[in-house]
């Protein structure tokens, strides 16, 4: 089978929104440069950051330092 060349790509991440509430989708762009310096912005969306965390862990792009992600309980409120 003959190998294709694969294409070079040049491609930043230009804009990312602030999640604001878990239900708030998280909106992505790129700016995708090819070999010919033609640019295209990419966009498009996720559900949830965790999603994001998860697939980027899954794939060996960031690590999880030990203890870094720990529970967070809140205090139990007292009567007054």
């Amino acid at each position: 089978m003959p190998t294709q060349e694969q294409e070079t790509l040049n491609v930043k991440l230009v804009h990312f929104t602030k999640q604001n509430s878990p239900d708030d989708r998280i909106q992505l762009a790129f700016a995708v440069t090819d070999e010919q310096g033609k640019e295209e912005i990419i966009t498009g969306d996720m559900p949830y950051a965790t999603d994001l965390l998860r697939v980027s862990q899954e794939q060996g792009w960031m690590s999880t330092r030990r203890g870094a992600m720990r529970e967070v309980r809140r205090a139990p409120v007292r009567a007054a």
